[in-house]
């Protein structure tokens, strides 16, 4: 008897095992299958090119990180707020551009909210504006070249942050100061404390006028219509701890009617402050309407056909829809806990980042206006904390439904470890079907914080790879350095494998300028020009020039040689900067270094091209 059951536990276990074993092999089998189909769906082949560009703010690393979508592969980091060598940009004290950097603040800074020039509500591919929230600027970057085209600061406010233009002119780009301050009087009496959001000319950054008010100003967003632009407001206590910040039950979302604000400055309804027309927002009635929503809101998005702006509560599980024409509240659907942010795809769905539940939810926006009970259509989970998500297109009017990038603060064991800091963590999400699928994750530097994405299509024709010289460029056998008393300037050329003039002559002291033209005339042949022991490094594309400016303080032999590997001769690619004493006799003819000199008759002799 004992026997029979234990062949029939026997039997029953096997079964049992069996079971498991099927259901565990069928597990890893689907696993694997939707690991190959989210790898396929992101795989980019050598020699093909993606389908969009994705520029990501790089937040205290003052720049912008450009990766391709859907393949996640790091393309180009452009330099803005802090120098970088390898690019040289900003880097020699000489250079224009680290002479307009510097001229506006410190060189460093954290950019937040990088946003789209548009045409006819498409995004057209000319600039992408930046904002430094630390040192109150804002820059703006030509797509055609992806480098920097100005940088201003911007007086009367503190914290730049929320950044957006206004819509559908781009006309201006406009600016949150989010930190409260008396711009006026400079004093430390918090009872004068106000915020202001400042209008800049989209294209030369001139601020034309601001509009200041009690609270502070956080995420911005236009409207589509030329009325209207939207910016969340927390701290309408005006208080100074965080615990006075949270004191009230509501907040606002303040809206900004912008021709009655131009209005206002026509008819010289401002105080001009620090040589800016600010319009005091008490003193001129409609100018700035608060809508009330839940305590300490966050995001602040308008839908693509400029009908709705959703707020996010942060401190609430709301987002709050108000019409964007007549500023009524009109629905505020439970989303999750801690919602940040919203994206939109084109076909009516909003997508909200959840930074407590570590959650993107996706939830159709006129079942929630209507209370339909199955306004949530999808979550999904991501690794962690997310903040801002954005999809493809979703800040114009046609948003292109198939692609959201979750900018997530943590990536905790995501990625290998290196170090006590770990990764900054981006997901990609596929949202083209009903449900939404994480189809692959990148690392990047720190720390991206909002992002935007443009298709291939409108930028590949448009960006710039050989450039026509201008005007000030060095010609070809027009190499020569001209003296000026103790101010040098040198015209060289650069072209595979050879600087031209390989040498010059200085006397200790000299102030140097050297002009570097790139001669080149293929696409992706860089040269850069780095001078031992006076830090000079600069890079240059074909058919460009710039410009540094030094001192030669110390005698001696100083070599100059190309850093971009240009060609089999790249190491013989150099030249040399003589230091003379003060009185010395120079060689003033441009030319090849000489045989005699080679051999160490460098002396005053005149050298010419073989």
């Amino acid at each position: 008897m004992k026997t029979t059951h234990f062949v029939i536990l026997a039997s029953f276990a096997s079964i049992l095992l069996a079971g498991c074993n099927s259901d565990t092999t069928a597990k890893k089998e689907k696993e694997a299958a939707q690991n190959k189909s989210a790898a396929e769906r992101v795989y980019v082949p050598p020699g093909k090119l993606d389908d969009y560009y994705a520029l990501l703010s790089g937040g205290q690393s003052g720049s912008v990180f450009v990766f391709g979508i859907p393949s996640c592969r790091f393309i180009k980091e452009i330099p803005i707020f802090e120098p970088r060598a390898a690019l040289g940009y900003a880097n020699n004290p000489g250079s224009e551009t680290y002479k307009r950097l510097a001229a506006t603040g410190p060189l460093w800074g954290d950019t937040h909210h990088p946003v789209l020039s548009q045409t006819d509500g498409r995004y057209d591919g000319h600039w992408l504006w930046i904002n430094d929230k630390a040192n109150d600027r804002v820059a703006k970057i030509d797509l055609r070249t992806f480098e920097v085209a100005e940088i201003k600061l911007v007086p009367n406010l503190q914290g730049a942050h929320g950044l957006a233009t206004y819509l559908p002119s781009c006309k201006y780009v406009f600016v949150n100061g989010e930190l409260e301050t008396d711009a006026a009087g400079n004093s430390t009496d918090m009872e004068k404390y106000r915020s202001a959001i400042a209008f800049l000319d989209a294209q030369t950054l001139e601020t034309k006028f601001e509009v200041s008010f009690v609270g502070n100003a956080d995420i911005a967003t236009s409207g589509k219509d030329g009325r209207y632009v939207f910016s969340t407001m927390y701290n309408t206590e005006n208080a100074v701890s965080s615990e006075g910040m949270i004191e009230r039950d509501r907040d606002a979302v303040g809206a900004i009617d912008v021709p009655l604000a131009e209005k206002a400055v026509a008819e010289g309804k401002f105080t001009k402050i620090n040589g800016v027309p600010v319009i005091e927002s008490e003193k001129v009635p409609g100018v700035l309407t608060l809508i009330p929503v839940p305590k300490n809101p966050h995001g602040c998005n308008v839908t693509p056909d400029g009908k709705y702006v959703l707020a996010s509560g942060k401190l609430s599980p709301t987002v709050s829809i108000i019409d964007a024409h007549t500023l009524r509240t009109i629905a505020e659907p439970e989303v999750g806990l801690g919602p940040l942010h919203t994206t939109f795809d084109n076909r009516g769905n909003a997508y909200t980042s959840l930074f407590v539940d570590s959650q993107i939810v996706k939830w159709n926006i006129e079942k929630a206006i209507k209370g339909e009970p199955d306004y949530i259509v999808d979550r999904v989970d991501v690794h962690y904390n997310v903040g801002h998500t954005k999809a493809a297109g979703a800040d114009s009017s046609y948003p292109n439904g198939d692609w959201l990038i979750s900018l997530n603060k943590l990536s905790k064991g995501m990625f290998l470890p290196v170090g006590p800091a770990m990764p900054e963590s981006q997901e990609l999400i596929d949202i083209s079907g009903e449900k939404m699928r994480v189809v692959a994750a990148f690392p990047s530097l720190p720390e991206p914080h909002d992002a935007v994405m443009i298709p291939r299509t409108t930028l590949e024709n448009h960006v710039v790879q050989t450039y026509e010289q201008q005007p000030t460029a060095v010609k070809l056998g027009e190499e020569k350095v001209v003296r000026n008393g103790n101010k040098v300037e040198v015209y060289m050329t650069c072209i595979r494998s050879k600087f031209v003039p390989e040498q010059f002559e200085v006397h200790q002291g000299d102030e140097v300028k050297l002009h570097l033209t790139n001669v080149e005339t293929v696409r992706d042949m860089t040269h850069g020009l780095a001078l031992s022991r006076y830090g000079i490094n600069v890079a240059v594309d074909p058919g460009l020039t710039t410009e540094t400016t030094f001192v030669a303080d110390k005698l001696g032999t100083y070599w100059y040689y190309c850093t971009w590997f240009c060609s089999a001769l790249h190491l013989e690619m150099r030249g040399r900067m003589l230091v003379k004493p003060v009185g010395a006799e120079l060689n003033e003819t441009v030319g090849p270094i000489t045989k005699a000199e080679k051999a160490g008759s460098v002396g005053g002799k005149e050298s010419s091209f073989e």
